[in-house]
């Protein structure tokens, strides 16, 4: 379960400033997929999902975009996600599938994510991407 977090109105408007802010929010959608039945079947509709590498695991930039975000927040956000996405393009760049020159690592990630999708009986979006840490991101936290 968890745990019920203080937030203010003016903090679901904030996007994250942080590559730490992000990870803590992708915790807590981790933990939220667990018991949460609206948010799995939510799963299929998120275009952007963003990799942790060092705790292996994926979320999307909907819900990490934002600061300190929690479900019920999520699904009270209007829009496109393009504010999260600016905010999130600071910490993380976008892998880019290439049917010319398959790369590997590419390959593994969207296979992992399709597998974290299946255990909720979903798959990913047409057209999802994914996006991993910047270099210098990763050896700050």
């Amino acid at each position: 379960m968890v745990a019920k977090e203080e937030k203010t109105a003016a903090d679901s408007l904030i996007p994250v400033n942080t590559y730490a802010e992000a990870q803590d929010n992708a915790l807590r959608f981790q933990e939220y997929l667990k018991s949460n039945e609206t948010l799995r079947g939510k799963l299929s509709q998120y275009t952007h999902w963003y990799y942790f590498e060092q705790k292996d695991i994926f979320a999307p930039s909907k819900f990490i975009g934002y600061n300190k975000n929690t479900y019920h927040s999520e699904s009270a956000h209007e829009g496109d996600g393009r504010e999260t996405e600016k905010a999130l393009a600071k910490f993380f760049r976008k892998l880019l599938p290439s049917p010319e020159q398959p790369d590997l690592y590419v390959i593994e990630l969207y296979a992992k994510l399709a597998a974290m999708l299946r255990q909720y009986g979903k798959k990913p979006k047409s057209g999802a991407v994914i996006h991993v840490a910047r270099e210098n991101q990763t050896k700050k936290r």
